[in-house]
């Protein structure tokens, strides 16, 4: 027990040493207590009272998810671990690990869902083998997130400088030929952007209230946290560049690839404010901003350009097309005027 107390309070960066071993153990199995439980009555309906006031609200679980994943409220992961083990047995048909037990309960939100359900299909798939450098609910959710992407990524430059503009809107893409388009697949992680044949691949991201709140604390993670790379804060950045104004909000949400539940003027702006005052030691997308920039050609960017401002719409096109018309009457008969004053007929 005295390994377990000291092992707990190096976890924090205030060792709470006011608290005796025996006031500090109490609040860290008691906290610890509520979270397993929580996750196992949302799991297992038939575990709930019926006058629970945490599942008889339909908004509570969503707030006790926004603090449970607040950098400053984590509880270390093997005193999780130790208080699911030690009551396992005392429960018919439970989970195969605390990971799942955690992400099952967690995909019910819809900015988690995506990533949650796929690396809980990892977990079945690997016999419910669990990264054991896991460090808290949050760690678990960035690796959830990061997962697919540390697989495939590994060749990118080192980056120190976040305020460069790396890549053009995605209005200022579209307009210079670069397509977009809504991953099709949907075990993809959001963070696996992929650029083909000038088009640009993006998973759909819902963005909304509880959404700022995990990129900020995940981003927070990164930067105090030695070992954790720095591949939420290039998403962060990437999606920044790409959504420059409002218009690149509306563009990319009527591609599907966005579900913004905000303003568009907010949703511009969700990326910008996420990462500022941060470091970035590494860029992650350095390899997708160069393979885009290669499908840029000048002709392609002024035929977008022509095509969105006189062909987007009928009326447009009707417009432009009588007064094309009108231009070259009028270029015809300025030319047989011309004609018929220098060579007048005999």
């Amino acid at each position: 027990m005295a390994e377990f107390e000291r092992k707990a309070r190096d976890f924090y960066a205030h060792p709470f040493d006011p608290l005796m071993k025996m006031e500090f153990l109490h609040m860290m199995i008691l906290d610890g207590c509520f979270l397993v439980q929580i996750f196992r009555k949302f799991v297992n309906k038939e575990q709930r009272d019926i006058n629970d006031p945490l599942f008889n609200m339909d908004c509570m679980f969503q707030y006790i998810c926004h603090d449970l994943l607040l950098l400053e409220n984590q509880i270390p992961w093997f005193v999780l671990q130790y208080i699911y083990e030690l009551t396992v047995k005392y429960y018919q048909n439970p989970e195969p690990c605390l990971s799942v037990l955690i992400l099952t309960a967690l995909s019910s939100q819809p900015q988690l869902s995506h990533n949650c359900r796929w690396y809980l299909d990892h977990l079945r798939g690997n016999n419910y083998k669990e990264d054991e450098s896991v460090l808290h609910i949050l760690d678990l959710i960035r690796t959830s997130i990061v997962f697919s992407f540390t697989e495939r990524y590994q060749d990118e430059k080192p980056f120190h400088d976040a305020k460069i503009q790396l890549i053009a809107s995605a209005t200022a893409l579209s307009e210079a030929g670069i397509r977009f388009k809504m991953s099709s697949d949907e075990c993809n992680s959001i963070m696996n952007i992929e650029c083909e044949n000038g088009v640009v691949m993006i998973p759909h991201l819902e963005i909304g209230e509880l959404t700022e709140s995990i990129f900020r604390n995940l981003i927070a993670l990164e930067q105090c946290c030695y070992g954790r790379s720095h591949k939420i804060t290039s998403y962060a950045v990437l999606m920044d560049n790409l959504l420059g104004s409002s218009n690149d909000v509306k563009f990319l949400c009527d591609k599907g690839i966005i579900g913004n539940w905000l303003s568009a003027e907010n949703g511009s702006e969700f990326f910008s404010k996420l990462y500022c005052d941060t470091v970035l030691t590494y860029f992650y997308y350095d390899g997708l901003c160069t393979r885009v920039k290669k499908h840029q050609p000048a002709s392609r960017r002024w035929r977008e350009i022509f095509k969105r401002n006189y062909w987007s719409d009928p009326w447009k096109a009707t417009s432009w097309t009588v007064a094309s018309i009108l231009l070259i009457l009028t270029v015809v008969q300025t030319a047989y005027t011309i004609r018929q004053y220098y060579s007048p007929p005999a």
